[in-house]
């Protein structure tokens, strides 16, 4: 299985979109993070909650056309990243 963001549950690295992981304070590609949830060595959005993340995942998964049965997949699945331990 592919690494996935610790925030949002995205793979990291993808052949459809390429490398999508953000990036440390110091320029070098966070191995935990996508760069939608982290730049620069923060959180883009740092006083988001994991219900608020929820939502944003479900909504953008929707958008895309993603079946519910994978929408549930990742509901269930967020709460145990590392983000929201």
């Amino acid at each position: 299985m592919a690494k996935q963001c610790q925030s949002c549950g995205m793979p990291l690295v993808t052949k459809k979109q390429g490398d999508r992981r953000g990036s440390e304070s110091n320029g070098t590609k966070s191995e935990k993070w996508c760069n939608l949830c982290y730049s620069n060595g923060k959180f883009t959005g740092p006083d988001c909650t994991l219900n608020q993340m929820l939502e944003i995942v479900e909504n953008a998964m929707q958008q895309q056309g993603v079946n519910s049965l994978m929408r549930w997949m990742a509901r269930k699945q967020i709460p145990r990243l590392e983000r929201w331990r």
